[in-house]
């Protein structure tokens, strides 16, 4: 049986996902299976999912994935790097994975592997961090590197899925890995585009749910997924509105010393100090996050830093590889591939909470910091009084039928 891991967030999951997970299968046969490594209930450009993680899960294996594995929110909140060489990680501690699929504007799998390794070579480290000191934005040097030795290849990292797709190629070089690459061409609309040929970017959706326009961001989900989706928003157990979150993260961040802001992931070259001034004078999260935004660093990274500082992740804990792979939903292919994972990976495999009480303290403290996000998540939910503290240590993964 071939299976093919995806990279994921599903936020929420849309009909463009469902064509990703059905071209890979086609491609692959039959008998493929979807593991899709998922971020949890924050999502990597500096927020909280609309979706609880295991509604987002269930969804996605009603969409066609077999298997959701979670990855946690240490790792879920770090740079495109750091987020695609942990993801793969978990995939790979499978040890079962013989695929890797993504979406690529540019789905030519040997130019993108071509392109990772380049970026890989110590000349262009080098010349990325030249660039650098000049004070541009790490993307804008890193394509400035790669255009002085080949320049047809710079135009790649211009498009957003491109530039996911070559960090999974750069994680499995990292770890020499002979996965075979699966690229699928995106559908429709780009990342912050609106609606084009019956589909729609995740971020339009999003915007479409936050004006009440619910019936047209339904059109855009697969049929069981909208369901989903309409029944978490009667429920109280959607996050449409972020700002919910806001009074409980500036109480969090006003608290913080000059010493743990040094200490959160990406926290570099005065960024800490720039983003205590910036809390210091800011009255909402925009304005903080507004003040602390450079041409250089990027308003993602600022907002990844705050939500960093929030939870209480630091690039410590940030920089631990993924200690385990933790289940959020299968149905009966996903089983099978459970089952030939229990023989082969080389990381613990947690389908019930109570195993996290058998990891070690490196481990059991990505778990708990896991837990802990999780309760924050749902204190912001409008049903928030529905849930007690620690619900993250009693919801199993989720079989679906």
């Amino acid at each position: 049986m071939r299976i093919c891991g995806v990279v994921a967030e599903y936020n929420p999951f849309h009909k463009g996902h469902a064509h990703q997970l059905a071209a890979a299968k086609d491609a692959l046969g039959g008998d493929c299976a979807a593991v899709c490594c998922m971020s949890g209930d924050f999502v990597q450009r500096g927020g909280a999912a609309v979706l609880p993680k295991h509604l987002r899960a269930k969804a996605a294996v009603l969409g066609g994935a077999d298997l959701v594995l979670e990855l946690p929110v240490s790792y879920a909140l770090c740079s495109a790097e750091g987020f695609a060489q942990s993801a793969v990680d978990i995939l790979l501690g499978t040890g079962v994975l013989t695929d890797l699929s993504f979406g690529a504007e540019d789905p030519d799998p040997a130019l993108l592997r071509e392109t990772a390794s380049l970026l890989l070579e110590h000349q262009t480290v080098q010349d990325t961090l030249a660039h650098l000191s000049t004070g541009i934005s790490y993307a804008a040097a890193r394509e400035r590197a790669l255009y002085a030795r080949v320049k047809e290849k710079a135009a790649l990292l211009q498009k957003p899925n491109n530039i996911l797709a070559v960090e999974y190629c750069k994680a499995l070089i990292r770890r020499e890995s002979d996965v075979n690459l699966v690229p699928v061409g995106r559908q429709g609309a780009g990342h912050d585009a609106g609606a084009q040929d019956g589909y729609a970017s995740a971020s339009h959706i999003r915007e479409l749910l936050g004006r009440g326009q619910v019936r047209e961001a339904r059109s855009y989900l697969p049929e069981g997924c909208a369901a989903i989706l309409e029944e978490a928003l009667d429920s109280g157990r959607a996050l449409i509105d972020q700002s919910r979150l806001e009074n409980a993260m500036l109480s969090a961040l006003v608290r913080l010393t000059a010493g743990e802001l040094a200490a959160l992931p990406g926290a570099s070259e005065g960024l800490d100090n720039r983003l205590l001034s910036a809390i210091r004078a800011g009255r909402t999260l925009q304005d903080i996050c507004a003040a602390a935004k450079t041409k250089r660093y990027a308003l993602s990274r600022i907002r990844r830093m705050v939500f960093c500082a929030y939870l209480g992740i630091t690039a410590e804990e940030a920089r631990t590889p993924p200690p385990y792979a933790r289940v959020l939903a299968f149905n009966d292919k996903g089983r099978e591939v459970l089952r030939l994972a229990r023989k082969q990976a080389s990381l613990p495999l947690i389908t019930k909470p109570a195993h996290a009480f058998d990891l070690g303290g490196g481990a059991r403290r990505i778990f708990e910091r896991e837990a802990l996000a999780c309760d924050l998540y749902h204190l912001a939910l409008p049903a928030w009084r529905d849930f007690s503290w620690g619900a993250d240590w009693r919801q199993d993964a989720i079989y679906v039928k």
